[in-house]
């Protein structure tokens, strides 16, 4: 794979003020996706409502319609929408509308509240420009409190009206598509907060509520869908949530369209779909089919762009990926998962700087995940820095600590772990607590592709894919890392014929979770 010269995205810096977070945003310079790019007409933060109740149980509620209005606000290509994930993480930390607005990088706030008692409750909503902090418009709404649930959607509708009425050059999107509310709705969206955290434990915790989100109400696609990506992002972070990683795939795969069965409509169903299909080989084209029809339902929820990245660097269309990995950012600035994309997409193209710039800042935003480490211990590698590499606390990732042993000239050490590994495997003895074995897999089949040794970067690489369809991740594999073995027509002959049969395996194997 050619790897071009990267000459796309300037990060300036917006400064998260109570938190103290630096968040490298992208300014203003463009790259040449003009297709995919979005000329942003306003943009706008949604925040959590406050429960003023007194009743912790009604949390959830003002979250609940919070999420609504940014799923409607979402569909709109010409509107900037934070997440749900970045707006709650500044949330609670009591800054004012216009601190708001320079953490998020957003013009326009909305915020609200929800006051009285369990019999009878106020909601507060209100539209403020981030400018100036002043009120450009106040909405109240009232609802017996046994009723709050079934009335989110006329709120978030409501909002969502008035909201774009107040914009110039913004139209109303398709209200009557989106309907989240329900009996499962406290644990999905307790599943949802578990879920960007993208650490061992979130995962556990998201697929529990998920699960019990579709126990509570079978019919709950929104839920099939989440529970779908979290699946399948436990196989991409080698987690252990207590299953066998091809049948997390086919689970996966299944719940997706059980959930696209349910609303045809579901942008999410139709991205985690496309997400895991471009981990495990399906045909590029048909992932990409996914993803245009996932972003033209919601073309500002932030696991699509950042998603769909990887679909666009498979077709080699690498400047479009860029553009969507970094609108992700824009949309998300707070969830490692998406600077963990851009430093991978950045390593399997070449552009080690910013492989590195970005695996840090997923680290400063969660110490807890060691992908965002591994990835600049690569990066430091491949930039000929392996001593830096060696000092990185690197976890379950000591077979990459050997690589860069052995590339700083300190074989002997790369060697006993190496040995110790090995033998590790031969006796059963690896424990990895929170992750599967197949991190080990692919880190032995990148320490021999680096040597060099052909042989056993195959046989290494084979085990991997034998354990999980992502085996050796595909923006590892297309990376320098194996430059070493890449003109050994038996190891490429052998690794296009595994990966070959991945999606095949998968596709079939979800059958029985239809």
């Amino acid at each position: 794979m050619i790897r071009p010269a990267l000459t796309y995205i300037a990060l300036a810096c917006a400064i998260l003020v109570a938190a103290g977070i630096v968040l490298e945003m992208r300014n203003s310079k463009q790259g040449p996706a003009e297709h995919l790019r979005n000329d942003y007409v306003d943009s706008v933060a949604v925040m959590p409502l406050r429960n003023l109740t007194g009743d912790p149980r009604l949390d959830d509620a003002g979250v609940g319609i919070s999420e609504e209005i940014i799923t409607h606000l979402a569909r709109i290509p010409a509107l900037k929408v934070i997440s749900r994930h970045s707006a709650q993480s500044v949330g609670n930390r009591g800054l004012s509308v216009t601190q708001l607005g320079t953490a998020l990088n957003v013009r326009q706030v909305m915020q609200g509240s929800l006051s009285g008692n369990g019999e009878q409750l106020q909601i507060s909503l209100q539209h403020l420009n981030a400018g100036n902090g002043e009120m450009v418009w106040e909405e109240r709404f009232s609802a017996p409190g046994d009723y709050l649930i079934e009335i989110q959607e006329d709120i978030a509708n409501a909002a969502t009206a008035r909201f774009v009425a107040t914009i110039p050059g913004l139209s109303v999107p398709d209200l009557s598509t989106h309907i989240d509310q329900g009996p499962g709705q406290r644990a999905y969206l307790a599943g949802q907060r578990s879920l960007s955290e993208r650490t061992p434990v979130g995962l556990q915790n998201a697929i529990a509520e998920f699960r019990r989100s579709i126990d509570m109400d079978p019919g709950y696609a929104s839920a099939y869908a989440d529970l779908a990506s979290a699946y399948a992002l436990a196989i991409f972070y080698r987690y252990d949530v207590g299953s066998d990683s091809y049948m997390l795939a086919a689970q996966s795969l299944a719940y997706a369209e059980r959930s696209l069965a349910l609303d045809p409509n579901l942008a999410a169903g139709f991205a985690t779909r496309a997400y895991l299909g471009a981990l495990i080989g399906q045909d590029a084209n048909d992932v990409a089919a996914d993803f245009e029809r996932a972003a033209l339902l919601q073309p500002n929820a932030a696991s699509i762009p950042s998603w769909r990245a990887r679909s666009l660097t498979e077709l080699g269309q690498f400047d479009d990926a860029y553009a969507e990995a970094s609108r992700a950012i824009e949309l998300d600035p707070l969830a490692p998962g998406r600077h963990i994309a851009v430093a991978e997409l950045s390593l399997q193209l070449g552009d080690y700087e910013k492989a590195i710039t970005a695996a840090r800042r997923a680290s400063r935003l969660a110490p807890r995940i060691i992908r965002g480490v591994a990835i600049e211990a690569r990066a430091l590698l491949l930039r000929g820095e392996p001593e830096a590499c060696t000092r990185l606390q690197l976890g379950p990732h000591q077979v990459l600590r050997a690589s860069c042993l052995d590339a700083s000239g300190r074989t002997v050490e790369a060697a006993a772990i190496i040995r110790k590994t090995l033998d590790d495997i031969r006796h059963d003895r690896l424990r990895l607590e929170g992750y599967t074995d197949i991190i080990v897999y692919e880190d032995l089949a990148v320490y021999f592709a680096y040597r060099g040794d052909a042989e056993n970067a195959l046989f290494w690489s084979a085990r991997a894919y034998a354990a999980s369809p992502v085996g050796v991740e595909i923006r590892v594999l297309e990376s320098a890392l194996f430059d070493p073995v890449r003109e050994d027509t038996e190891f490429t002959a052998a690794i296009t014929a595994i990966r070959a049969g991945l999606y095949s395996r998968v596709r079939r194997d979800s059958e029985r979770f239809r």
